[in-house]
This record gives structure tokens, sequence and C-alpha cells, in this order.
């Protein structure tokens, strides 16, 4: 058995840890590049959103590669993302391929199901410490993720914390026991906050929107060091963290928040759309009572949740005075059109700030 799995940022350390760590010969796609999604644009369905055609080209390229098993993601709930598995599974048999694919759903129980029948000679505690160190390196780089759209804002040599922060994904990817991690952690945080700083002030921005467009930085073309080096501090306001703590683990103070940014969305929705509509709305809300200085928002072309959300963050946006500007992302988009929008949005910022 040869395993394989999407790419979606920095997921790749964090699966490649849990099932190696099971015992499993694990197969990384390839990274995603212009090849990847021109193939699974090729052969998905054209109005599908953007993940599943670039996770569907990830499977084709494992698969080339010699992978045989396809682990990924399930879903409820009016987002589409319910259907990937079984779609891109059709259109791979379609193709000709052999493999199992195995969808883990959003459910704990169901997950340690999926991961027994993945792994069956692994007991609960070889499972258990599987779980804690994939979970230790995914907090890890969610951590310092956020040092890393900090500095940059900010670094006199432009690329410095990117460096740092590779060899940080490295050093990371490469551990073994689960209580080296926190150390790891702290000593690549204090080189990030070492950085030459340049003395400006940097704008605030917050980002919103769906989850794989966010974090995946080939897909949405790599919007986050974009920014940062036009001066502005990004703030995530999803990772693999907590979408794992708030949605899988269910816990307290995850899920406090979750029903924060929630009760901040009533006003303009009151119910949940799907994927991360209600978030993008109470997200807004949250950060424009906070003083950023805009919100970019990004999502696949076609998402509904995000088409929602979409339409009502026009409304938040008066009311709050927080300008929104968002970006939706398919097979066809050009680096120019988001370069050019991305450069007067943050003119734009910058002239509101010296009012």
């Amino acid at each position: 058995m040869i395993v394989t799995f999407p790419h979606m940022g920095p997921l790749y350390v964090t699966m490649k840890s849990l099932l190696s760590t099971l015992g499993l010969t694990v197969m990384a796609p390839p990274p995603i590049s212009k090849k990847t999604v021109e193939t699974g644009a090729r052969y998905a369905p054209e109005t599908a959103c953007l993940p599943l055609k670039v996770t569907l080209g990830n499977y084709i390229e494992a698969l080339d590669a010699g992978a045989d098993t396809i682990v990924t993601c399930g879903g409820v709930g009016p987002c589409r993302l319910g259907y990937y598995a079984q779609v891109q599974q059709e259109i791979l048999k379609e193709l000709g391929y052999k493999f199992t694919m195995v969808a883990i759903e959003p459910d704990v129980f169901k997950v340690f199901k999926a991961i027994r029948q993945l792994a069956p000679q692994s007991g609960v505690t070889s499972v258990y410490r599987a779980f804690t160190l994939a979970g230790a390196k995914m907090s890890a780089l969610d951590m310092l993720g956020d040092v890393l759209r900090e500095v940059r804002a900010t670094e006199q040599f432009t690329g410095t914390a990117d460096v740092v922060y590779q060899e940080a994904v490295a050093e990371i990817e490469a551990a073994s026991d689960p209580r080296d991690l926190p150390d790891i952690r702290d000593i690549y945080e204090e080189r990030l906050l070492k950085v030459a700083k340049n003395g400006q002030v940097p704008l605030q921005i917050g980002l919103v929107g769906e989850i794989y467009v966010m974090l995946e930085a080939f897909v949405n073309q790599d919007l986050e060091q974009r920014l940062g080096r036009m001066g502005a501090h990004v703030h995530r306001t999803m990772s693999l963290t907590d979408y794992v703590r708030t949605h899988l683990l269910r816990n307290k103070s995850y899920v406090a928040k979750h029903h924060e940014i929630a009760t901040a969305a009533a006003p303009y929705l009151g119910h949940g759309v799907g994927g991360h509509g209600l978030r993008s709305i109470g997200a807004t809300v949250g950060m424009a009572k906070q003083g950023y200085d805009g919100i970019m928002h990004v999502f696949p072309f076609t998402c509904m949740p995000e088409v929602i959300a979409k339409n009502i963050l026009h409304q938040t946006s008066n009311d709050h005075g927080i300008p929104v500007l968002s970006l939706a992302f398919d097979e066809q988009s050009a680096e120019a059109g988001v370069v050019t929008r991305l450069e007067a949005f943050i003119d734009l910022l910058n002239y509101r700030r010296n009012l």
C-alpha cells in the first residue's frame, strides 16, 4: 500500500507525519503546478470549484507515480465538498486507475475508523502517538505562520523571513518526538522576530474566505507573500489547527470562538450556509470593530457559501466602514489581474490611513 493525499498549504507535513508514523508508505503528490491545475481541470466538471480540480490533479500525478491509496476528506452541509470524494473516485475509475479511496468524515470516531482501515495492525496507543506527533507539527507550523505574516510586513530585506520559515518547516517535518516541537517552534519564532525591520507601520488586513484558497499559496497566487511585501500584516482567520480543534476535536475554547463569530454575523446571516460563509461575515465584523484597515475575501469561483458571503459583505463593509476586496480564483485567474487589484487595494488603504 502506497498512500497519497491532496495538498493544501502545510497539510502535507501533518498528513505525512500521521501516516508514516502508523507504518504506512507515504507518497505526497508533486508540489502543485500549472500542470496539476490543467490536468485536474481537463477531467473535472467544468462548473466544479477549483479545489476539486486541483486535488483531482494531485491524485492523478500521485497515482501516475505509483500511489495506490488516496486519503481525502468528506464533508457535510450545503458545501459541495461532501461530494468531492465520490465524484473524483468515479472520474479516476473512468480514466482506468486502480486504487482505494478512503474519505475521512469530520467526526473524531469516523477518523479513527478510517485510520484503522488504513493501518489495521496499529493499536490505540500507536494511533494516539501518531496523532499527537502530527498535531504538534500542525500547531507549530500554524503558530510560526502567524509570526511569519507579522514579520514579513516590516522586514528590511525582502524574503528574509520566508527563508527562516522554510528552514523551520524542514526541521519540523523531520522531528520524530512531539516533545521537541515546542523548542523548535520557540527557536524559530525568536529568529523570525530578530529579522531586521524597515521601521514602517504596516497595514492590518484580515484574510477571510474559503479555507483551501486561503491556505494554498499556489492557488491564491502567493497572496499573503505579495501583501506582506506591500507592507501589509495579513491576519489569517483560519488555519488547519482552527479547523481541526473546532470541527473535529470540539475544543471548548475554539468552539466558543466559533460561536462568538456566528453571533457577530447574526445581524447579516443567522444560519450556516455551508463551508465558511458564516465565518467570513462574522470575522469581518469582528475585525472591523478591532480597527483593521481592510479585509481580503478569497474563494473559488462558483463556491456557493462564499458567493452568499460576498453579497452580504457589501452591506457589512458599508455598515462598519471597512473596505473589503473579494477575489474569486479559478484555473483561468491571471497573475497580472490579481496583482493590479492588490496594488489598488493597498493604495486605497494607505490613502484612508493618511486622511
